[in-house]
């Protein structure tokens, strides 16, 4: 058995890894039944997030709501995501609960998997790295049934795409993901720094377009105008309803202050952007790979209905960073903070009084999010000199 196992490779082992993941996480969910909470309807899943968007499919095709408050006799909680990926879950949707839950969770390993396998410039045991420390965060998001991990993929894939020029479908991965969770859309400011960007910018038009339009194919474009109409609405009321696993929630409980939400972000934003100024700086690859982290980062630490399963975004965006730099001290500092104060401390491993009064209470997860992205812009904006990472490396 054991010669056996040591003649694959060790990414192919990872690989076998993630599926098992995938399906022990689907099965897991929709076996175990979880005690719902006053208010809630009594046949409450655990793969509720997987419920809501089968469903939403099905609303979408008979012309109701998507984003009414609730369907208290389908699943709890409401729909946040676009018609068009509404639409898209038509892939699951039809399938008994089983086999659509399962083939979701596998996509999304999958996507994830492939995204960081050809990540350029990375060796194997970067990769393997990489894969290993993503488990608890992909873990996450898959026993919660959610689209975090498909929409990592994405945006690495995306990446990747612009990194080997493939542009025209490099900017659907990228715009694909404005339309499953909207912030995705800061990803597309990556094609200021490769050539033939005004060509780049067209062809994400071309898909914001198409994306938008394509559910009018079975719903009809008056209906699909009034969909739309109803998400902004939703988007809206949504946006003063919590503060999430952020730093608007961290300042909330270390200080005391609430703050705009949308100045916050906004704020963020404009710090990330001001390195960009200097265009030459991006002709490096590690300056490239530098910001692309860092907007990962910010997607979710800006994001205030971030909530624990969201964190694999933040987190690949933090490994990419962590090896595609020089080593230091402060470095590997940081990084073991993420990995047990982010990725590990929802887990078993912290007790649920711990979890309850310590990283709950003070928001810790986000913390080591905050102080490497705080990193990452003090090197950008420094113009500190990055680790040379070979473009010769792909898979």
């Amino acid at each position: 058995m054991k010669k056996f196992i040591l003649s694959f490779h060790p990414l192919q082992i990872l690989l076998a890894v993630y599926i098992i993941l995938a399906f022990v996480s689907a099965s897991q969910a929709y076996v175990l039944k979880v005690k719902p909470a006053p208010g809630e309807i009594p046949t409450t899943t655990k793969y509720n997030n997987y419920v809501i968007f089968k469903y939403s499919h099905f609303h979408l095709l008979e012309g109701k709501d998507l984003y009414r408050s609730y369907y208290p006799e389908e699943y709890w909680d409401l729909y946040k995501y676009s018609p068009t990926f509404a639409l898209f879950f038509g892939c699951f949707a039809w399938f008994p609960d089983w086999l659509g839950l399962t083939l979701w969770d596998l996509l999304n390993v999958m996507v994830f998997f492939i995204a960081i396998l050809y990540l350029p410039g990375f060796d194997d045991k970067k990769k393997m790295l990489i894969l290993l420390l993503s488990v608890p965060d992909v873990l996450t998001s898959l026993q919660n049934s959610q689209s975090n991990v498909f929409v990592t993929g994405w945006l690495i894939l995306g990446f990747v795409l612009l990194e080997r020029k493939s542009y025209f479908v490099a900017t659907l991965c990228l715009v694909a993901t404005f339309y499953i969770k909207i912030f995705g859309v800061v990803a597309l400011i990556l094609l200021l720094f490769y050539p033939g960007k005004r060509k780049s910018i067209l062809y994400a038009i071309f898909w914001m377009i198409i994306l938008w339009i394509i559910p009018a194919i079975i719903i009809g474009f008056k209906p699909l105008l009034n969909t739309y109409l109803q998400y902004e609405n939703m988007l809206k009321n949504d946006q003063s309803v919590s503060l999430g696993i952020s730093v608007m929630g961290w300042i909330k409980s270390w200080f005391g202050f609430d703050m705009s939400k949308t100045v916050l972000a906004l704020t963020g934003f404009l710090i990330m952007c001001i390195p960009v100024v200097n265009f030459r700086k991006f002709t490096e690859y590690t300056n490239r790979i530098l910001l692309f982290s860092a907007l990962l980062i910010w997607m979710v630490i800006f994001n205030h209905k971030a909530e624990s399963p969201t964190f694999i975004i933040a987190t690949a965006g933090i490994f990419l960073w962590f090896f595609s730099t020089k080593k230091s001290l402060i470095n590997i500092v940081l990084l073991c903070f993420v990995v047990v104060f982010t990725s590990l401390s929802y887990t078993d491993l912290f007790p649920p009084s711990v979890r309850e009064n310590l990283i709950d209470h003070y928001v810790i997860k986000v913390v080591p999010c905050i102080l490497v992205w705080i990193k990452i812009m003090v090197d950008l904006l420094r113009g500190k000199k990055q680790k040379s990472v070979s473009l010769q490396s792909k898979t």
